[in-house]
């Protein structure tokens, strides 16, 4: 993935457009046992928390901005006090809120993340609405990023926002902004999943994790269903492996990158803290493989600290732990 289709007068690196969450996120000894132990099974108390802002875009768009780069996030949030806050903290980046959905009537959506030692994630969600009005990603808007990025799930919301983005992301097309798509949850809804594969048809850039790579090919070898994923269109791929790191494809080949052994706090944030790594390599137009490693490191610094945002470096700090 190159930027040779970089418009230098773009005024944005990467618009992430998605989910806008404000996260609890809590560490917990184990999840209850609601089975087997009675009342005494079904509370858990926990030793730690974390409240900010979160998201897969918004975790993206503050990624990316920690690393020196421009970004800008389009979302829905309520006119409350969880959507005040998300603004704030996004804005207090330097991330360009300006074509934020603000619901007049609507709630801002709370996420509710509890992880026990093994890093087993339970998610309880309880949504505002994710839709998105046209007119909150202008055509001029679009055209001033280097990237768009989109995650799956949004693709299988309901058929009105999944119009809406996939007509965003043809006409990112047709500006030259490059098409990065994470699958995330997109299997949430199965009537919906053939938005996500139109996605992948277009796309320049795609980031699964390896369950989702072979939900969407059926490969179980990582090397294979990002094969299968560039046969259905997606031009680069990047697979992320967990702790053995990631497998890139591209037209310089199909290559892995090996992980990073680190402190593990909380597993949280790590994949949105790899993209933020890889898309910033792509935006500098470095060789894949030093984009991966520097994603892969990215991500490892991440998950010293949890909470959704909280640890996302800056490129001094990730090119300082490389030369270690």
């Amino acid at each position: 993935m190159t930027n040779d289709l970089f418009d230098t007068a773009k005024t944005l690196d990467v618009l992430a457009v998605g989910d806008a969450n404000m996260d609890v996120w809590m560490h917990v000894p184990h999840h209850p046992d609601l089975a087997g132990s009675g009342e005494r099974g079904m509370g858990v108390r926990g030793d730690a928390y974390y409240f900010g802002a979160g998201g897969v875009a918004a975790n993206v768009a503050m990624g990316v901005s920690r690393l020196g780069n421009k970004a800008g996030f389009v979302g829905a949030i309520g006119k409350d006090d969880l959507g005040d806050q998300f603004q704030s903290s996004l804005r207090s980046a330097g991330i360009d809120v300006g074509h934020l959905y603000i619901m007049e009537h609507g709630s801002t959506s709370l996420a509710c993340i509890f992880e026990p030692t093994q890093g087993e994630f339970v998610f309880y969600v309880c949504p505002g609405s994710r839709y998105i009005p046209p007119e909150h990603l202008p055509d001029d808007y679009l055209a001033s990023a280097r990237m768009l990025f989109l995650p799956g799930h949004m693709l299988t919301q309901d058929e009105i926002t999944c119009r809406t983005l996939l007509d965003a992301l043809h006409k990112a097309r047709q500006y030259h902004t490059q098409i990065v798509l994470d699958p995330a949850k997109y299997w949430l809804n199965p009537d919906l999943e053939s938005f996500v594969f139109d996605a992948i048809a277009i796309s320049d850039l795609i980031l699964p994790n390896r369950s989702e790579a072979e939900l969407l090919t059926g490969c179980g070898a990582p090397a294979d269903a990002a094969a299968a994923l560039m046969d259905m269109g997606a031009s680069n791929v990047a697979i992320t492996l967990g702790a053995e790191g990631c497998l890139v494809a591209s037209n310089e080949g199909i290559f892995a990158c090996e992980g990073i052994k680190t402190e593990i706090k909380s597993a949280l944030g790590a994949g949105d803290a790899f993209t933020s790594g890889f898309l910033h390599g792509c935006l500098k137009g470095w060789p894949m493989m030093e984009t991966a490693r520097f994603a892969n490191a990215t991500a490892a610094l991440k998950i010293r600290t949890a909470g959704s945002q909280e640890g996302l470096p800056d490129a001094s700090t990730v090119e300082a732990y490389l030369e270690e």
